[in-house]
């Protein structure tokens, strides 16, 4: 059975006592009952975006509720291995068992890392990079065989890494899993409509009953520094005969490192379902903060970005009207 690494863990330390020290609560109100976002002011904040530009929504939202986009990437919690560790500190057992490929390969020959790997991970492991995103959209989301493959034929591994912070892959325990879903947090709770299979498409109401509980348990035992001024989408997976376990999380902000800019998850850029993505959050934080949020396309609709936030005030209209109707 495979177990944490205590040197790893030894060398978050610091991370964890910044973490604990941290004094912001959970949630942030704006103090604000009106908040505009405009087109026109989206221009600005092209600089330093590197995700679509209909992410321009979400980095205005950011600015308007007044959260820091840097906040988490403080603590590296964008780096797989850092989050891991950290979650599991927390919470022990809520993440698979997760190690750094570097480390691994310090004590042991390149030949051996195969054999070895598999006795110390019996159920099987997976191998990936400790930074990145959208890995499984990929035409081959599992490159672990290829991986170790180039590793053996080469007979070396050309990332050295001298900390946690430095590894270039992980080694994490494979799970059982039988379904696996996104599900969306804004600070301390769940945005119970956002969460979806995370491979797939489709509306998934009721089934999502059961990942949002779990991860509302999640939520509620971390410590406010880790979900204040936080939008996440997690990968949670259901396994087989058992609950469910978190892969990783995926926080919006100004990523420092791999592809550095704001970023944010895909799911709020689609560009068939982001408009609706965005105009269900925007709602959730309407109904949560008792604010209201206008999105307003104050230029001429001609389609691409313009057509993007008409859309959004779109489906804002839809859902205050389905709202109103229930309430009614």
């Amino acid at each position: 059975m495979a177990d944490w690494i205590s040197e790893e863990a030894d060398q978050i330390r610091e991370t964890l006592r910044s973490i604990d020290s941290d004094p912001s609560p959970r949630r942030h109100l704006t103090g604000q009952s009106s908040v505009v976002i405009r087109f026109s002011d989206s221009e600005p904040l092209i600089e330093g975006l590197i995700s679509t530009r209909r992410a321009l929504v979400i980095r205005q939202l950011y600015r308007a509720l007044g959260f820091d986009e840097h906040r988490p990437f403080r603590w590296r919690l964008e780096h797989k291995l850092v989050q891991a560790l950290v979650l599991n500190h927390y919470l022990p057992g809520v993440v698979p068992v997760t190690q750094g490929l570097g480390r691994k390969l310090r004590t042991i020959e390149p030949a051996d890392l195969r054999n070895s790997l598999h006795d110390e991970f019996p159920e099987g492991f997976y191998i990936k990079p400790s930074l990145g995103d959208s890995s499984g959209e990929q035409e081959m989301c599992d490159r672990t065989h290829l991986i170790l493959n180039q590793i053996e034929e080469e007979n070396r591994y050309e990332h050295a890494a001298g900390t946690v912070f430095d590894e270039a892959y992980v080694i994490q325990e494979r799970i059982p899993i039988k379904h696996e879903f996104r599900v969306q947090t804004m600070e301390d709770q769940v945005v119970e409509d956002l969460t979806f299979w995370r491979y797939g498409r489709g509306n998934i109401p009721g089934i999502r009953d059961a990942p949002n509980t779990y991860l509302r348990g999640v939520l509620e035992r971390l410590p406010p520094a880790l979900v204040a001024q936080s939008l996440i989408g997690w990968d949670v997976a259901k396994i087989w005969g058992a609950g469910y376990i978190v892969i990783e999380m995926n926080s919006t902000g100004f990523h420092p490192v791999f592809r550095r800019g704001f970023q944010c998850s895909g799911y709020f850029q689609d560009e068939e379902w982001g408009a609706s993505m965005v105009a269900r959050l925007l709602h959730f934080i309407e109904i949560r903060d008792g604010v209201t949020i206008h999105v307003e396309c104050d230029r001429p609709v001609t389609g691409g970005l313009t057509k993007f936030y008409a859309e959004v005030a779109h489906w804002q209209d839809i859902f205050r009207g389905q709202r109103a109707a229930n309430v009614s």
